[in-house]
């Protein structure tokens, strides 16, 4: 399955907030995973999503790169193949 990583989401943003931004758009996902300090638990600004369905991983780069969550502009990248979320 391909994988997104979003960089500069807000802080305080909850996976399930994200996935609603993410589906809300018409891209399906499969898992999420916002990445976070280990000591305070405060979300790094970043995150891996999976994504599930037919949707290509260019279209969804396309349609989630630049766009605006809270006050903030989310960019998606393709995940690099070195860096799997569960090495994280």
């Amino acid at each position: 399955m391909p994988n997104l990583l979003l960089i500069n989401l807000p802080y305080n943003a909850s996976d399930r907030e994200i996935r609603e931004w993410i589906e809300s758009r018409g891209i399906g996902t499969k898992s999420i995973r916002i990445i976070r300090n280990l000591v305070s638990g405060v979300s790094r600004a970043f995150g891996h999503v999976e994504l599930k369905g037919s949707i290509e991983l260019k279209e969804a780069i396309s349609i989630l790169n630049g766009k605006r969550m809270r006050h903030q502009t989310v960019l998606a990248k393709e995940v690099p193949a070195y860096a799997s979320p569960t090495r994280f």
